[in-house]
């Protein structure tokens, strides 16, 4: 099995050529201009917030935008339009105090009218990040500097969001007339110079009125386009980026070439036991059976045939998270003979067979399914692997069709690992299996007091999912960001990093 192509999505070469020949270029010996050059995998997409790509796409509209909350390099949430928020005792009521310092680029002022606005727009406009809002049923403007939301329920999650998507102060003007989705009006540390864009480089200017300009050492913000590692690659060493990401790459040979590298956790690699009650497979309502699963799967192997070899994982949770517990990726040694032990004690010593989907056209070799074929054989499962349109591939997994399957999923914070894989509406929780110890363990963690209380919560939580079985996680996913001499990639705890994190080396 060759390494470079195990667990790789094959990507496009998206307007490469094109965008490079745009790019701004460093000054001689790799010391940086005032131009911030960024590769993203993500084009330019819409500047609505209840539209955004938080993902690649997020330099984007940071760049224009700012947000009621923010989040610093640990993903603690701290001050940002709003200088200081409180939840009451119940957590369903979150008072935000806000700046009064803050106008946006069109001279409007903001104020707990504007951010209502946004809110109520946001929270009544369907799209692909309305859920975040959800749990909001009132929104008030107590006086001009303070807003306070009512919620239907604890949400975990809120103000993480209201440091992303959700907590996106769009222009009240700007909201009324409309258009802002292609030309954005905000209070961001940039203004979208769309004269100066083209296909594949979309260009950012200072806004000389943000209040914390010192924050983000560039005059100019280019964002390019490009998928493609090698195109990333050549573009740093011949100095026409800055910076860029490689997904499942070597740290070591990047800094060989003279660039700076920082790992960030961004996901999970396993395998999703879907159906967990059983439905269409019955030996997958026996928890035996999925602990036998976790227990035949060679992580080591795995983690070394991965490019960048990165580091096995038994749980869903990102480390660094609250629901993290380092002790847990000890639950399941490779243990085949234990494994039969298991599966002999749920009844089907002699295995079973399940369908699963094949990966062959986003990993680009069938090596996965030959070494899911080997190891899972050892307990005597066979696979058939089904051939599904790649258009119809997600659906086809989030719709119960398969028992069970092997998938790559994002880690954010608790709540939001929860809502996208294990609370019974959850998108990768297909048959939506619900169990009511593991219920209560989340109504617990819902509820507790945000902090120390609410972080052991959620780590009770993920004892319980490991020890159940719900998952078969493999091994975590990293991305690796690289940058020239001069600029200094802040690590971040995870997720893709906030445009904030890209700063002068000695700054």
């Amino acid at each position: 099995m060759r390494k470079s192509r195990i667990f790789t999505v094959a990507t496009a070469v998206a307007m490469a050529v094109t965008a490079l020949a745009g790019c701004g270029q460093s000054t001689q010996g790799g010391v940086p201009d005032d131009t911030l050059t960024l590769a993203t995998a993500s084009p330019l997409g819409s500047f609505d917030p209840v539209k955004f790509d938080v993902g690649p796409g997020k330099p984007y509209w940071q760049a224009v935008y700012d947000t009621l909350l923010r989040q610093d390099a640990n993903r603690n949430v701290i001050p940002g339009m709003a200088s200081a928020f409180s939840y009451d005792t119940a957590h369903t009521t979150l008072t935000l105090d806000l700046r009064k310092d803050i106008r946006f680029s069109d001279g409007a002022a903001f104020d707990a009218n504007a951010a209502k606005a946004n809110l109520a727009r946001f929270t009544s406009t369907p799209g692909p990040n309305s859920a975040t809002g959800e749990a909001i049923t009132g929104i008030d403007a107590v006086r001009p500097d303070q807003l306070v939301l009512h919620l239907s329920a604890p949400d975990p999650a809120l103000l993480p969001n209201l440091a992303s998507a959700l907590g996106t102060m769009v222009s009240p003007d700007a909201l009324s007339k409309g258009g802002f989705d292609q030309a954005p009006v905000g209070s961001g540390p940039y203004l979208y110079d769309s004269a100066g864009s083209q296909p594949g480089t979309t260009v950012f200017r200072r806004n000389s009125a943000y209040p914390d300009g010192s924050q983000y050492p560039f005059d100019r913000l280019e964002l390019v386009a490009i998928s493609d590692p090698n195109t990333i690659r050549n573009g740093l060493t011949t100095g026409q980026l800055d910076a860029g990401s490689f997904v499942a790459s070597d740290p070591s040979q990047l800094r060989a070439a003279g660039l700076s590298t920082v790992q960030v956790a961004n996901a999970w690699n396993g395998l999703i036991l879907a159906d967990r009650a059983g439905t269409i497979a019955p030996a997958l309502g026996k928890p035996e059976v999925r602990q036998a699963i976790n227990m035949v799967v060679d992580r080591d192997l795995f983690r070394t045939l991965a490019p960048g070899n990165p580091p096995a994982t038994t749980q869903i949770f990102a480390p660094g998270s609250g629901a993290y517990d380092e002790q847990l990726n000890a639950a399941y040694p490779h243990d085949v003979t234990k494994a039969k032990e298991l599966m002999a004690r749920a009844g089907y010593p002699g295995g079973f067979a399940v369908t699963m989907p094949d990966m062959t056209s986003f990993t680009g070799s069938p090596a996965l399914n030959t070494a899911l074929d080997m190891q899972l054989g050892a307990i005597g499962i066979t696979v058939t692997w089904e051939k599904v349109p790649p258009t119809q591939l997600l659906s086809s997994m989030t719709s119960g069709r398969f028992p069970m399957f092997f998938m790559s999923l994002g880690m954010k914070s608790p709540w939001e690992d929860l809502q996208l894989s294990v609370l019974p509406a959850a998108a990768w929780n297909p048959f939506h299996t619900s169990e009511p110890e593991l219920a209560a363990l989340i109504s617990a963690a819902q509820h507790a007091e945000p902090g120390a209380a609410q972080d052991a919560a959620f780590r009770a939580v993920n004892r319980q999912l490991v020890q159940s079985a719900w998952f078969a996680p493999i091994f975590a996913g990293e991305t690796v960001w690289a940058s020239v001499a001069g600029i200094k990639i802040e690590r971040q705890e995870r997720g893709y990093p906030d445009l904030v994190r890209f700063q002068r080396a000695g700054s």
